[in-house]
């Protein structure tokens, strides 16, 4: 789980796994559930190491941020986070693919979700702010592969 003191004393593995801890079963269900839906929808022409290095982006920015500007957080689990920055970066590579439709569609229901429904199921614990640092850092990963597909070549 991402724990702040317990990151605070060097255990920084913390900053990747805590994506991996759920707290109970549904919460667990819940982002499986998500993480089937946004991959089958949005990143399947990813590779597995463009989706490898989109999910450490997403996992290591969501964490840094929370750590350097929530200073009030003290703990967070969960991979819901990083969810919203799978469902960010596959609606952009759709649009960036040429398939503006659906990325239109993906990009007004994450706002949407985002802006409006971005609170506790099940009586589980919701950080918002998360969600948010998991978009932001999905459209980061996607700015870092644009530039690296393009290769320009400078005379």
């Amino acid at each position: 789980m991402w724990d702040r003191a317990a990151i605070d004393t060097g255990q920084w593995w913390r900053l990747l796994t805590a994506h991996l801890v759920h707290l109970n079963a549904p919460h667990l269900l819940l982002n499986l559930f998500g993480l089937l839906l946004i991959v089958e929808i949005l990143c399947q022409s990813m590779t597995a190491l463009e989706l490898t290095s989109l999910l450490l982006i997403c996992a290591l920015g969501i964490s840094s941020l929370l750590l350097y500007l929530q200073l009030s957080l003290q703990w967070y689990a969960g991979l819901s986070g990083v969810l919203y920055g799978l469902w960010a970066a596959g609606a952009a590579l759709t649009w960036l693919s040429g398939r503006q439709g659906l990325a239109i569609c993906a990009g007004i229901a994450l706002v949407v979700k985002l802006i409006l429904f971005n609170h506790s199921f099940f009586s589980m614990p919701v950080v918002s702010v998360a969600h948010v640092y998991g978009a932001a850092s999905g459209l980061l990963w996607v700015c870092l592969w644009w530039v690296s597909e393009r290769k320009v070549i400078f005379d």
